[in-house]
């Protein structure tokens, strides 16, 4: 079958994560320490100001937005920029391009073959985790079914903004700026310390046209309470984002393997 073999990339990464078991239980724990950290402060946070809810979320609330954002975010590792910048400068890339398979569908494959063992991993240690600090999560089945296909977009837009990171290797070899940048970003516009529910309206309604909120605070934040405009909001972000992502990605690698065989491989 033609599209087997990018199955079978995917199986022997699952494989390869279960082996590392210690590395994803490390992983897990600093999750874990996050949470209470986020849980500490926003419980601190409302009591200050002798609020309840804020926005209409309450800590709990924002504690398991955190939860599930952690976990996703997490569930990404190793980095994919990473691995193709390595790639590039190595030179295994040139040989990758001439074997059977399609060099980026091989690499998309691989990272959702990281991701199941990580994401199972991982929100199950930080959900305990929110399940001692802030008690069970009430989640609808709307809510689930919403997130479970924002949580499926917004990997894909990670890969894909990821890849198009890692291709630049071709041209400047270190893009280590470039991933902090884009890290950076999910960190302070994803929603990955301070939830987009609680950012001032102004900076909220600019944040929310970047491709950080649609990543893994979207599915985050329709697990914790759905909303049908937010959820159709999120859903089109990400199809905009991922569509110009995956523009990218394949116009940095159809350019960079011009170079390389212009310049003899």
């Amino acid at each position: 079958m033609r599209y087997s073999k990018y199955l079978s990339v995917a199986k022997i990464n699952v494989t390869e994560r279960l082996h590392h078991s210690s590395n994803l239980a490390g992983r897990a724990l600093v999750v874990m320490v996050r949470i209470w950290i986020f849980t500490t402060l926003y419980t601190a946070t409302y009591r200050t100001i002798h609020a309840t809810t804020i926005h209409g979320i309450d800590v709990a609330g924002i504690v398991w937005m955190l939860v599930f954002a952690q976990s996703f975010r997490q569930s990404g590792w190793p980095n994919t920029a990473a691995i193709i910048e390595t790639e590039v400068k190595s030179g295994t890339l040139a040989y990758s391009i001439n074997r059977p398979y399609s060099y980026l569908l091989f690499h998309f494959w691989s990272y959702f073959g990281r991701v199941g063992p990580n994401l199972l991993i991982n929100i199950g240690s930080a959900a305990l985790a929110g399940i001692i600090f802030v008690g069970w999560p009430s989640i609808s089945l709307a809510s689930a079914g919403a997130g479970l296909v924002l949580l499926a977009m917004s990997f894909v837009l990670d890969f894909f903004c990821a890849c198009a990171i890692g291709l630049l290797a071709f041209w400047t070899e270190d893009t280590s700026a470039f991933q902090w940048l884009y890290f950076k970003g999910q960190l302070i516009f994803g929603g990955l310390v301070l939830p987009l529910a609680l950012f001032p309206d102004a900076l909220r309604r600019v944040a929310e046209w970047l491709p950080f909120p649609a990543m893994f605070y979207s599915p985050a934040r329709l697990l914790v309470s759905y909303d049908g405009a937010l959820f159709k909001w999120f859903l089109l972000m990400q199809v905009a984002w991922t569509s110009v992502a995956i523009l990218m990605a394949v116009f940095l690698f159809r350019r960079g393997v011009r170079n390389v065989e212009m310049n003899g491989g």
